[in-house]
């Protein structure tokens, strides 16, 4: 596996480890360099049971206790935002209650993550990024020029439509939902952030909490605040660190930023193919079922090969679904995990900077035989803040390092099952539909 170590494997190359590791053992004779044709049927009969038996072993916790449970049992969309009904289960006593369910939209997902951000006392740890706002803009144009046009086509074409654009506005909905679920259950899998009491007034407190958007002051605020940590995290980049295991560490995480960018466009792209030739099918179906009624002499085939093209189709969009879900999701969740590790690498890097400065401001006191007590103090106070974070973030590193692998694992796993289960669909499909043709 890729260590942190500035290792030259891609993500792509982790994710075949991942792959040669976990899921190659089981299947004798498959190869990456000859395609198992002659081993589909051994494939398809043995792999699934096998994967499935992995999976349950898999643990996305950093402390998997089950003394708090967080859920998002319902999820209703408006207009202007996302109401999320979530269910929590708690043995901790900082909590009154042990079951509670509250509703809360995005913006109040926002609050907190601002919340954890900003309180110093958590400058050591990695702060789960906060989830993506929901954009449902898009699918809903598309609903609406599609009931505009209910005129210009037929009552089947027009179900067809409206049916196909309802499943990729659920599929985006069902994925928003699972964003904010895997932010609340990052944080409730933290020994210290689970404990904070925001993160407790969010989950117990039944009554909205009165969150609102941030005005344009405040994100302009907040935009000045943003350029001016990236100056001066540019500044500290050229810092001189003694401690190799964090220079290892940011060489590696700079360059896995990077590449996992590239990764997730990739993804996208296999995803967009891969929709593609849903499209491609629709499209073949549509020219069988016109053909149909063109040609009395092939109007029973060429309507029963369009229904085939039509539930193929059906299929490709549900790889291509997952596919982006299990990968492209996955990848684009650790760009913001990472970026969030890199975040927690600059607070450590300005403490070391606020550290030395300290050390400077001494030596000048003590030159001038003036306030040295006020600067012995405030450089004893740099040290202790500079060594609690750097022992703080050794730790997270590590936990942010295993739970990565184990996450590829998962939805490569995952990724895997739903491939060999669509590949036997598409299969007793394809079967079916000849055995039907050979019936006429």
């Amino acid at each position: 596996m890729c260590e942190d170590n500035g290792s030259e494997l891609t993500v792509w190359q982790e994710i075949y480890h991942c792959w040669s590791v976990y899921i190659r053992p089981y299947g004798d004779g498959y190869s990456r360099e000859s395609t198992p044709f002659g081993r589909i049927d051994y494939l398809l009969n043995n792999f699934t049971v096998l994967w499935r038996d992995h999976a349950s072993t898999v643990s996305l916790s950093d402390e998997n206790d089950g003394r708090l449970t967080v859920s998002i049992s319902d999820a209703v969309s408006e207009l202007e935002t996302v109401k999320f009904t979530i269910q929590t289960k708690t043995a901790l006593p900082s909590f009154s209650q042990h079951q509670m369910s509250v509703i809360r939209c995005h913006e109040e997902f926002i609050w907190l993550h601002d919340m954890l951000s900003e309180n110093p006392e958590y400058a050591g740890y990695i702060i789960p990024p906060a989830p993506p706002k929901p954009d449902f803009e898009e699918a809903r144009d598309k609903l609406t020029r599609v009931t505009a046009a209910e005129n210009t086509m037929t009552e089947e074409e027009y179900k067809k439509l409206r049916k196909e654009l309802e499943s990729d506005y659920l599929a985006l909905f069902k994925k928003t939902v699972a964003m904010h679920e895997i932010y609340l259950l990052r944080i409730a899998a933290h020994s210290k952030l689970r404990e904070d009491s925001n993160f407790r007034v969010f989950l117990e407190y039944a009554k909205d909490l009165k969150v609102r958007s941030k005005n344009k002051k405040e994100i302009i605020g907040g935009f000045f605040k943003s350029m001016t940590k990236n100056v001066d995290e540019a500044l500290l980049s050229g810092q001189k660190d003694k401690d190799e295991v964090f220079i290892e560490r940011r060489s590696f995480l700079e360059d896995y930023h990077n590449r996992i960018k590239v990764t997730t466009k990739q993804s996208e792209l296999l995803s967009a193919s891969t929709n593609g030739l849903s499209v491609d099918y629709m499209q073949v179906a549509g020219c069988l079922a016109l053909l149909s009624t063109r040609d009395p002499s092939l109007q029973r085939f060429m309507a029963q090969s369009a229904i085939t093209f039509e539930s193929l189709q059906k299929l490709q969009k549900r790889t291509s679904t997952d596919e982006d879900l299990k990968l492209t999701d996955l990848f684009k969740y650790y760009q913001r995990e990472t970026q969030a590790a890199k975040s927690l690498l600059y607070r450590r890097g300005r403490a070391l900077a606020d550290k030395e400065i300290a050390e400077s401001k001494l030596e000048q006191a003590q030159k001038k035989f003036k306030d040295i007590p006020t600067a012995e103090a405030y450089l004893e106070d740099c040290k202790i803040r500079f060594e609690s974070i750097s022992d703080m973030a050794k730790t997270e590193l590590d936990t942010f390092k295993n739970r990565r692998l184990e996450t590829y694992r998962k939805h490569l796993v995952d990724m895997s099952e739903l491939q060999i289960r669509h590949s036997q669909s598409i299969i007793s499909e394809l079967t079916k539909g000849l055995e039907l043709l050979k019936d006429l």
